[in-house]
């Protein structure tokens, strides 16, 4: 019994830090941010000095975090970044650096030389709860030309 707890009690800890949820804006520092989360997947830097973590998580990769560190050393703030709402700006003829600012790096990408494209795939749970792909496809001059959301199949035990 003492084991089970001790065993639920490190679980519970390490789902603290999936999200930051335990680091607090305006006080928590970058080396806190790694500490908690981790090294993260991409690091993206703005003209003033900003930082930008992405986190890819989840048990199958449906949520990516991105960590935003002043120019200071000090968190900004940690939001998620996959969801309809983000996708939604999401337009042809944006770059994929301003892909890749918005959501963070892909989970898989995929070459169609027929089109000459490359298409950018991200797992995630749409706003209805169902799990999706969210697909960004780049021409070869690395351009936004299309997007498209596909559901995947949801396993319906009651019936």
């Amino acid at each position: 019994m003492k084991h089970t707890i001790l065993l639920f009690a490190a679980l519970a800890a390490g789902c603290a830090a999936y999200d930051g949820s335990g680091l607090r804006p305006g006080a928590s520092t970058e080396s806190e941010v790694r500490g908690v989360m981790g090294a993260p997947a991409m690091e993206m830097r703005d003209s003033d000095g900003t930082r930008h973590y992405y986190y890819p998580r989840g048990p199958l990769g449906h949520e990516t975090f991105v960590a935003d560190i002043g120019g200071d050393g000090v968190l900004r703030g940690i939001r998620g970044v996959l969801s309809d709402d983000t996708f939604n700006r999401i337009r042809p003829g944006l770059h994929g650096e301003d892909v890749l600012r918005m959501i963070g790096p892909p989970r898989e990408k995929a070459y169609f030389s027929n089109l000459g494209q490359t298409a950018w795939d991200y797992k995630y749970v749409d706003t209805w709860g169902y799990p999706a792909i969210f697909s960004v496809m780049l021409d070869r001059s690395d351009i936004v030309v299309g997007k498209v959301t596909r559901r995947i199949e949801r396993m319906d035990h009651g019936r």
